[in-house]
């Protein structure tokens, strides 16, 4: 991966690999970067790093803009406490406490199927791939199942399935899914 392009012409899979890694990034300029890849913007191929201070929580964040970087080398993989700590920088502690309860995985699992039914009603080829949903074979679906949890590199489809999620019916005896409460409160 010796060229700008090279990173940005990558699929959302292809970068998901990244995720939890420590890593070192090139980029333009042969500017030096290290940290834990939190995540990739699909549209831009930014890279947010984690760079995890001690215990008690602190941490610092960097961006590398996508048109900028020029080689991602994994220099360590994360232990389960690293893991841990990374996926919950970026959520609130009710939502964190909520998402370790039994309450949050039963609502997880009947907002999974839910949309899942819905997908396929509306004629879309649905897996289960561990907890995530695969569509059409091209675009992901994340827990909590929300239009902002969709992730592809095909943008029309990417925007027929946030749609479709967005206008899902609720369940009966339910007014609407409770999605902004649900993943900040």
């Amino acid at each position: 991966m010796n060229t700008t392009s090279a990173w940005r012409q990558r699929t959302p899979r292809d970068w998901e690999r990244y995720v939890n890694k420590q890593v070192h990034v090139t980029a333009h300029g042969q500017q030096q970067h290290r940290g834990w890849l939190h995540t990739v913007d699909p549209v831009t191929a930014s890279v947010v790093l984690v760079r995890l201070g001690d215990a008690a929580g602190g941490c610092s964040v960097s961006v590398v803009m996508g048109h900028a970087v020029e080689q991602v080398e994994v220099v360590g993989e994360a232990d389960e406490e690293t893991a841990m700590r990374l996926s919950s920088l970026f959520r609130p502690k009710e939502r964190e406490a909520r998402a370790g309860g039994g309450g949050g995985e039963r609502e997880l699992r009947r907002r999974r199927e839910a949309l899942r039914g819905w997908l396929q009603k509306n004629r879309f080829p649905v897996e289960e791939v561990g907890e995530e949903l695969l569509v059409a074979g091209v675009l992901t679906v994340r827990p909590p199942y929300a239009e902002q949890d969709c992730l592809s590199s095909n943008q029309i489809v990417l925007a027929r399935v946030q749609g479709l999620v967005a206008r899902m019916p609720a369940p009966a005896g339910q007014t609407s899914y409770d999605l902004v409460n649900y993943r900040y409160s």
